[in-house]
């Protein structure tokens, strides 16, 4: 095949090489996105330690009453069953006894508190759980489905690099050096398609002698303006 088509499939094939190599970075870096998942662990962590926590301060509370009422329980026993003959003793008793059951009162309104708060908790927690379990499943379901993708980039890649260095191997040394020289000095473009009159890669009219020039299939051209190698349509 003429060096100057050779060139050109190069060419091609580079292209090809770039956007899927683009393709397979973009998969990659999609499935190493976890953040939502983790976002969801998060929350769904702090739901169950905000549940635990409150459940622990009413199991506190629970015990507070309980203690309260035996004291209550022990000092009416002394107020009513004649263990104080005193009457200053038996007013400091009843003070105490009401002392203890306002503390009591108040404890037992803080449990109450603390239940409504426990449900609360507790249907945040299974909110939480119900995300989190649907973010598990979509990145399960991105898992395989991007990984698949990914799978098939680097077979697509495998065979384009195949292709590809099959050209190179086809094509003169001086050229190819002038090639990769103009690829690595033009953003990855060294052959430019003419497009009618113009340059395909700096749309720019290339002037009639240039044109001319482009007929021969083994010496390509120059843009005169970008200095690509010009191929024809």
């Amino acid at each position: 095949m003429p060096q100057v088509a050779d060139l050109a499939s190069l060419q091609e094939h580079d292209d090809l090489l770039a956007r899927l190599g683009e393709e397979l970075a973009d998969a990659r870096a999609q499935l190493a996105d976890d953040a939502a998942l983790r976002a969801a662990e998060e929350a769904a962590g702090a739901a169950d330690e905000r549940c635990a926590a409150l459940e622990r301060e009413q199991r506190r509370l629970e015990g507070e009453i309980d203690a309260l009422g035996e004291r209550i329980a022990r000092e009416e026993g002394r107020l009513y069953g004649g263990g104080a003959g005193l009457p200053k003793e038996l007013a400091g008793l009843q003070r105490e006894v009401a002392s203890l059951k306002a503390r009591r009162s108040r404890i037992e309104d803080d449990g109450i508190a603390a239940l409504d708060g426990i449900e609360e908790a507790q249907a945040a927690r299974e909110r939480a759980r119900a995300v989190l379990e649907g973010e598990r499943a979509a990145m399960a379901e991105k898992r395989a489905r991007l990984g698949a993708a990914a799978s098939a980039l680097e077979g697509d890649m495998a065979r384009a690099n195949g292709e590809r260095e099959r050209y190179r191997a086809r094509i003169d040394g001086a050229l190819l050096a002038r090639y990769d020289d103009l690829r690595r000095r033009k953003g990855g473009v060294a052959v430019a398609r003419m497009r009618g009159d113009v340059c395909g890669a700096c749309r720019v009219n290339v002037p009639p002698a240039a044109r001319k020039r482009t007929l021969d299939p083994e010496s390509p051209a120059l843009c005169p303006n970008c200095e690509r190698m010009l191929a024809g349509v």
